[in-house]
């Protein structure tokens, strides 16, 4: 099955398009270049085994499918929980078992342009867009319509979720922004299970013009142990709280 970049949330133009400056650009550009050349490699090596005819041997060995569909499932599963490296390692394995075979040269891809995003978040302060249970749950009780958005998988959600979260994976985001509030100024609350997937889909819905959108500090884990351990806030005043906004 063939994969395409324009399917994935971490386009090339929205990961440049956040870096605001030339010099982040640059560097942008030069994880993407690096993160595609990778894959070109991995596939011209793939391709360049399959179609080789050894000189001893007339037909190549019949790979093991069994090995290769089970690297294609941990490939995607690591892919799902935003672990790109593990991801990639994974598909860069099991193309060099069946290189004849696509999905995992689009395992790779995916896992590539995610792990270029990656790289620009590590630059954003630890606090920035960022709201705790606490403060959360006191505004949310005080009035605040949040739209509640839950990237997680669908077992993920179906095992538990926050009351009223409109369920939509992050790898599917992009394709069901009619889910989204019409106003973009509308406040967004994203969560996901630790809150990685979350941040990718604040700077995707941030880039897309959601001005008002921010991820639930230590994800649905962190909420629901606050949620144990705490009462639920009331109406009234509250402390102050206001995530950390752009520096620039």
């Amino acid at each position: 099955m063939a994969y395409s970049l324009r399917h994935n949330p971490y386009s090339i133009s929205v990961i440049l398009s956040i870096c605001g400056g030339t010099l982040m650009k640059h560097k942008i550009i030069l994880f993407a270049t690096l993160a595609l050349i990778s894959i070109i490699g991995v596939t011209a090596c793939g391709q360049a085994a399959a179609n080789a005819v050894p000189a001893a041997v007339v037909a190549a060995p019949t790979p093991d499918m069994a090995a290769y569909r089970a690297l294609l499932d941990d490939a995607r599963s690591a892919l799902e929980k935003s672990d790109f490296a593990e991801a990639k390692s994974l598909a860069q394995e099991a193309a060099r078992l069946n290189p004849a075979d696509n999905t995992a040269f689009g395992i790779l891809q995916e896992a590539a342009v995610g792990e270029a995003a990656d790289d620009y978040l590590k630059n954003l302060p630890d606090r920035r867009y960022r709201i705790d249970t606490e403060h959360f749950l006191a505004n949310k009780v005080n009035g605040e319509p949040y739209f509640i958005l839950d990237v997680r998988e669908a077992d993920e959600y179906e095992a538990g979720h926050i009351d009223n979260a409109v369920h939509i994976p992050l790898r599917e985001l992009t394709q069901h922004l009619d889910k989204l509030p019409e106003s973009k100024s509308h406040p967004i609350l994203v969560y996901c299970h630790t809150q990685k997937r979350a941040t990718h889909a604040l700077v995707v819905l941030r880039e897309l013009g959601y001005t008002n959108v921010y991820n639930l500090e230590g994800g649905i884990k962190a909420y629901q142990e606050w949620t144990e351990n705490n009462p639920t806030p009331t109406p009234g005043p509250t402390a102050t709280f206001e995530p950390e906004g752009p520096s620039c």
